[in-house]
């Protein structure tokens, strides 16, 4: 399964390796990190709806800062070599465009950042659910892209962000419900 991945990895990153490419996922990449979201979300909530904002901001941040610190210490215990490492020592060159992370690689944090906020509003505002797929989704590519994911790592973010996403969600509207707020 490893080396699937790894043959995967090297597909993705050489097929997304032009310039064009790289400046695109350079930028998308930032989706991921959980400020430039707070920077995004909240203000685009406000101005939707205020009253959703008070309602989810809380559950929304608590589902990424849990599934955070679980993706954190899952790169601990599971202790993967970014792809630049692990192709390093095969002699192997990958394109690696961006700055390298120092930290481990399985589970993706950029990739379960995205996710857990897509999935969230997804279920608040299912109308728009198709656009914050795509941005996660493009998030998750982009890590690829960059070479400091493989495929594998992305796929667990995604997993482990959705999951608590949905969990907050119901667990939230279950608590709305009981106190009779709006929803």
């Amino acid at each position: 399964m490893i080396e699937a991945d790894a043959n995967l990895f090297l597909f993705l990153n050489t097929l997304f390796s032009t310039p064009i490419a790289s400046a695109f996922f350079l930028q998308i990449t930032h989706l991921g990190n959980g400020w430039t979201q707070v920077a995004i979300v909240v203000p685009a909530m406000l101005l939707l709806s205020p009253k959703k904002l008070r309602s989810h901001l809380a559950a929304l941040i608590l589902a990424s800062v849990v599934s955070g610190l679980l993706v954190s210490g899952i790169k601990v215990a599971v202790n993967r070599p970014r792809p630049p490492e692990y192709f390093a020592a095969k002699d192997i060159p990958i394109h690696t465009p961006g700055r390298l992370p120092t930290s481990r690689s399985f589970p993706s944090g950029h990739t379960q950042t995205a996710v857990v906020t897509a999935t969230y509003l997804s279920c608040l505002y299912p109308m728009l659910s198709p656009i914050f797929i795509l941005l996660a989704v493009l998030v998750g590519i982009s890590r690829i892209a960059l070479g400091v994911h493989f495929p594998l790592d992305v796929l667990a973010g995604a997993v482990i962000g959705a999951g608590f996403a949905v969990l907050a969600f119901k667990l939230n509207l279950a608590r709305l419900r009981r106190q009779n707020k709006p929803v």
